[in-house]
C-alpha cells in the first residue's frame, strides 16, 4: 500500500485555519486516493493522525475531506 505525501497538507494545517479538499485535490496533494473507509479516513489514517497533531479533526463528506480546528 502506498503512503500519502503529506507536505502540502501540512502547510495548510500549519496555517491553523479550517479548509476542505475535494477528492481530486487530495489525490493531487498526496499522490494517492482517499481511503475507502470513512471511519479509517477520519480516525486512523496517516492524514488523520497528522491533522490531530495540529489540532484538527477530519470529517468525510462524500468526495470531500473537511479539516476543522478543534
Amino acid at each position: 500500500m502506498k503512503h500519502p505525501k503529506l507536505e502540502k497538507i501540512i502547510e495548510l494545517l500549519e496555517n491553523g485555519e479550517d479548509f476542505s479538499l475535494t477528492r481530486m485535490q487530495y489525490i493531487d496533494f498526496t499522490g494517492i486516493d482517499i481511503p475507502q473507509s470513512k471511519y479509517y479516513t477520519e480516525k486512523k489514517s496517516s492524514v488523520a493522525k497528522k491533522a490531530s497533531k495540529y489540532g484538527f479533526t477530519i470529517t468525510v463528506v462524500p468526495e470531500i475531506l473537511r479539516f476543522v480546528k478543534q
